[in-house]
């Protein structure tokens, strides 16, 4: 994955997904050479300053049944309007579980959440009125927790029986 800030101040991430058979292998339409790839999926989302997906292009170069993994391609264009935040791969399940999508690209849509986030880490972090996305979202950033309290201390939440903790009214 790749992240890319551009000059209107929005932000495109491009995954790409690629597995490569060592061997010749079987697949719908023939035999795949060895060492070429059996999937080459390809996700771009466009991303402004909030997470939001204001554009979604998929391609698939490659894959077991070419012409029909690569005809759900377009409905990708579905993520528009989906925010990366919480509920966010709920949301890739939903459009596109089961028969409505490709494995491959959900799994990399679902990664790309992750880059996302990174590439925006500033701009989300530094809201001032809004607790950063990241709170609450790992271990390390429980809000009850040493980092949470050192980096952020505005939004830090002790545990109520914690050292230093204020006692129940």
């Amino acid at each position: 994955m790749r992240s890319f800030a551009r000059a209107d101040g929005l932000w495109d991430i491009e995954g790409l997904l690629t597995d490569v058979w060592p061997e010749p292998v079987h697949k719908a339409d023939g035999v795949l050479a060895g060492g070429q790839p059996m999937h080459a999926m390809h996700l771009r989302l466009t991303v402004d300053r909030t997470a939001t997906i204001v554009a979604a292009e998929a391609a698939m170069d490659a894959g077991p049944y070419d012409a029909a993994c690569s005809a759900i391609a377009p409905d990708y264009g579905q993520l528009v309007g989906v925010r990366v935040a919480r509920g966010y791969k709920d949301a890739i399940r939903r459009l596109f579980g089961r028969t409505a999508g490709c494995t491959h690209v959900n799994e990399l849509a679902g990664a790309m959440g992750s880059a996302i986030l990174q590439a925006l880490w500033h701009e989300l972090a530094q809201a001032p009125d809004e607790k950063p996305f990241s709170i609450d979202g790992c271990h390390a950033l429980a809000a009850s927790g040493a980092q949470v309290a050192r980096f952020f201390p505005r939004w830090h939440r002790p545990e109520p029986d914690a050292p230093g903790a204020s006692p129940a009214a």
